[in-house]
């Protein structure tokens, strides 16, 4: 496990969702505005309809995690309306993802202590990337990651799957090693902060990054062969092993 008094490093690779902003929050909280508006319109019970969302969603998450396939909440709508009776015509499919997308680019959370650790970690002198999936449509990952104030410190924001043509999901450590290559570091000096064991620490670990699992948003249980050198529940912790 890293200790503070063996840790040297010179950069710090961070993933975005689930790690700096709490997606998971986000999502639930979109889905729930449109399905409370979608409720009222065609008289439906409100709180069954979020509650099948819910449900269907963490199930559709189960599923697809094994194979790591990508996936697209607002697709789901038209399907969860379904199970509540509701026949959706394909203008009114575009318009409850357009209010779902919405509110996710508008209401990101994330913590307070996100911004002041980042800054420490520059006045530090430390280089910091970004490195996150790209989401299902094209260019909505720049335009969340533009939204949050603290963006302004990474020297490096790199979407997989869009600004590099490698995926996290399907090119293992590639992306890494692609990431540490636009900092100007070797991976050996880089830690890598993320949410996921199979996308984040696996992969960091195969391009020889330490490697840092955030659980403060999202318990991970997908399959790793490998352990993380620190587990941390709040963002702030990382400051431990400056």
């Amino acid at each position: 496990m890293l200790t503070k008094s063996r840790i040297d490093f010179k950069g710090v690779v961070f993933d975005f969702d689930n790690t700096l902003v709490d997606t998971k929050k986000t999502i639930l909280e979109a889905y729930t505005k449109v399905f409370s508006e979608m409720a009222e319109k065609f008289n439906v019970d409100k709180e069954r309809l979020i509650s099948e969302a819910d449900a269907f969603q963490q199930e559709k998450i189960r599923e697809l995690a094994e194979s790591k396939a990508s996936y697209n909440h607002a697709d789901w709508i038209p399907l969860i309306a379904e199970k509540g009776s509701i026949k959706l015509n394909e203008k009114e499919k575009e318009y409850y993802k357009q209010v779902f997308y919405s509110y996710v680019i508008e209401n990101q959370k994330f913590s307070s202590e996100t911004e002041e650790l980042l800054k420490e970690l520059k006045k530090d002198g430390k280089k910091l990337a970004l490195l996150s999936e790209r989401d299902s449509i094209s260019g909505l990952k720049a335009e969340r990651i533009n939204k949050v104030p603290f963006h302004k410190y990474f020297d490096v924001v790199v979407i997989a799957g869009e600004t590099i043509p490698f995926s996290k999901a399907k090119d293992g450590a590639k992306p890494f090693i692609e990431t540490a290559r636009l900092l100007g570091l070797s991976t050996k000096d880089i830690i890598m902060v993320g949410d996921r064991r199979d996308l984040d620490i696996q992969n960091a670990k195969e391009s020889g990054m330490k490697a840092v699992l955030f659980t403060g948003y999202n318990n991970s249980q997908e399959k790793c062969n490998y352990e993380p050198d620190l587990v941390i529940s709040d963002i702030s912790e990382f400051g431990r092993i400056l």
